[in-house]
């Protein structure tokens, strides 16, 4: 009489803690905003009011980069941030847009005009690759190879799996310039209070 309701405490105890388990491991908390420009998505009760202008767009054979400067605004505490949005459109897969803060484009600009100064002399060993990503997850990278001379550079979303734009140097260094024109119209924004 003992041993069945033995086995039966077992049984329950034992679906208790794998529900139990289970449970706990659905309720993922959502990941912070990893950018200043994120984080108005969660706010609540109140108008948030964005802005954007397109600087200008770069084709190349798998997709499109376009270039656009932003400012969004909580209309309930007036609290602005500034920044750019890289939207990457690939051939057959979804839009991707990457949010970068405006106190990350001067290392954004460092990390282009490095990238786009690399030569394969710069190393004795037979390959290399260099990268920069922003806390939104934008990422700029190169990968070279000694052996056939010839240097790739690439932009992706870091946080997703999604296949590289791939970028010639002359592409990489226009993205330069797009991202100076962003930098210039923004400063002259903040010059006016905007």
């Amino acid at each position: 009489m003992l041993r069945p309701i033995l086995i039966t405490a077992a049984v329950l105890t034992g679906s208790y803690f794998t529900t139990s388990s289970t449970a706990q491991t659905a309720n993922t908390a959502p990941l912070p905003p990893a950018t200043k420009l994120e984080s108005f998505n969660t706010n609540v009760s109140s108008v948030i009011f964005r802005a954007s202008s397109d600087l200008g767009s770069i084709s190349v054979n798998t997709g499109v980069l376009v270039v656009k400067c932003r400012e969004i605004t909580d209309t309930a505490t007036g609290h602005k941030e500034q920044g750019m949005a890289m939207q990457i459109a690939q051939k057959d897969q979804l839009e991707d847009r990457l949010l970068i803060d405006y106190d990350e484009i001067a290392s954004l600009t460092t990390a282009i005009e490095y990238l786009t100064k690399l030569d394969v002399s710069m190393t004795p060993l037979n390959s290399f690759d260099a990268s920069s990503t922003t806390k939104g997850g934008f990422r700029l990278a190169a990968l070279g190879s000694r052996r056939t001379g010839v240097i790739q550079f690439s932009i992706r979303d870091a946080r997703i799996s999604m296949s590289p734009l791939i970028l010639s140097r002359q592409e990489l260094a226009q993205l330069g310039t797009l991202v100076d024109q962003a930098k210039a119209t923004l400063d002259s924004l903040r010059q006016r209070g905007g």
